[in-house]
């Protein structure tokens, strides 16, 4: 089972290369696509929120929502 707490981790790992907004709604698209049938509602809703990044600027989080939306997933 994919947990909140390996979904977390993962989007931390997109961060060792630095805050790239293309990176991270990358990452999220891969994640959701090999976990899909795993993902909580919740999980599922944090990842598009981070697929729809790359939309435009106005789907973008900053690096402080980034990280503030890893805890909320910690929480979860």
């Amino acid at each position: 089972m994919y947990s909140n707490n390996k979904l977390a981790i993962d989007l931390e790992k997109t961060l060792a290369r630095g805050f790239d907004i293309t990176k991270i709604a990358e990452a999220a698209f891969k994640i959701h696509q090999d976990h899909c049938l795993e993902l909580t509602t919740p999980m599922r809703r944090a990842l598009l929120v981070l697929m729809a990044m790359e939309e435009g600027p106005e789907f973008e989080l900053t690096e402080a929502e980034f990280t503030d939306l890893i805890t909320e997933i910690k929480a979860m």
